[in-house]
């Protein structure tokens, strides 16, 4: 089996994609592959968002259940990928927002219900988390490295 930085990967050999740790990577190194497999996800998710949105569950808790159970798909480990989408795959994910904001406001137009939800954008959110992490990374190759203890 073919390790990946010490992690099992398999079929990598002659795989056209495989998914390491939760993200799909394509031979080709596009992003496609693994912006559908998290739009897909976080469409099953969204059958459950209408279900309560039927079941009479307030605004409140159904933005709560979007940004606990399916905003995270749409953004898991998106510091690493974020950079690279096109404008189709950015649309795409945005899409899944702009769909599950109109089912927990009730059609209201998506800038209005976001600014009414306190939701912002997709892309600035993994804009702020890949700032998060540039910011986490560049401290930590700053701070002095501890004194090796001499046997």
């Amino acid at each position: 089996m073919r390790t990946i930085h010490e992690v099992p990967v398999q079929n990598a050999d002659n795989a056209t994609t495989f998914k390491l740790l939760g993200v799909v990577i394509s031979h080709t190194l596009s992003w496609d592959d693994h912006i559908t497999a998290i739009t897909a996800k976080a469409a099953k998710r969204m059958r459950f968002l209408k279900k309560l949105k039927r079941a009479g569950v307030s605004t409140e808790d159904l933005t709560y259940y979007y940004q606990a159970v399916i905003r995270p798909v749409l953004e898991y480990a998106s510091p690493a990928w974020h950079s690279s989408l096109t404008k189709g795959q950015t649309k795409a994910l945005e899409d899944v927002q702009r769909r599950a904001v109109q089912i927990i406001s009730n059609n209201v137009p998506y800038e209005d219900a976001c600014s009414l939800l306190k939701l912002c954008s997709l892309a600035e959110r993994r804009l702020e988390l890949s700032r998060t992490v540039y910011q986490q990374i560049a401290r930590v190759t700053r701070a002095p490295l501890p004194a090796s203890s001499k046997a």
